[in-house]
């Protein structure tokens, strides 16, 4: 754990360069480890994913947050309220949205984007949180928050508080990913903003360095 002192607030006004676009979806059946399959059949309808600074959202659990999601049984059923969340330069929100309607082919498995909603702004809050940040295998919690202080340092973000939650892995063709989640606390509204906007970590279209709001730290 990585904790200082609290910070006082600032006023800010929320920038819109970089948005979500949200879809309502159905999935009967869905594997816990499918990074690689959404990212593959996003990139087969978006090809250009790969060219701007964009990140794939896995499609979560139940529980959401990634602190308490159990990964033994291999498998899920997505909830009606299961959303899939594409983080997209501005510019290019209208062209995502042509995935409404569309089927996702993930080999045994399919994903029917039913609607599209309202695209999402970043967040000011101070809490943010990431399920996955690509790391070592064998990196120790203490070296792990080492390396995430220095990647928001050189983003330029002086992070006061800091907490690693549980360790995952992504299986692509080229080998396994090992992630682990982060909670980072007490940013300023321009911070958090910019972390959201950048992360840190690589792959991101498999969901990793990708951080969402979280309204208190109590569920750590």
């Amino acid at each position: 754990m990585f904790w200082q002192e609290d910070i006082k607030e600032e006023h800010f006004t929320l920038p819109d360069t970089i948005q979500d676009a949200v879809f309502n979806i159905h999935a009967k059946i869905l594997p816990i480890d499918h990074a690689y399959l959404l990212c593959k059949t996003l990139v087969k309808h978006l090809p250009w994913l790969k060219q701007v600074n964009a990140g794939i959202f896995d499609i979560s659990t139940a529980d959401g947050n990634g602190w308490k999601q159990n990964h033994e049984s291999g498998f899920y059923y997505p909830s009606k309220r299961s959303k899939l969340s594409i983080r997209l330069p501005k510019e290019r929100l209208k062209e995502a949205m042509t995935l409404a309607g569309k089927t996702l082919d993930l080999g045994d498995y399919q994903i029917n984007i039913t609607k599209a909603l309202k695209p999402k702004l970043m967040s000011d809050m101070q809490i943010v949180f990431a399920k996955h940040i690509a790391c070592d295998e064998k990196t120790s919690e203490e070296d792990f928050l080492q390396t995430a202080f220095t990647q928001l340092q050189k983003i330029g973000i002086q992070p006061q508080k800091m907490m690693a939650g549980l360790k995952r892995k992504i299986s692509t063709p080229n080998g396994v990913i090992h992630t682990r989640s982060l909670m980072v606390a007490n940013l300023r509204k321009a911070e958090s903003v910019k972390l959201q906007e950048l992360g840190i970590s690589e792959h991101r279209l498999l969901g990793c360095g990708l951080f969402v709001p979280q309204k208190s730290i109590d569920i750590v």
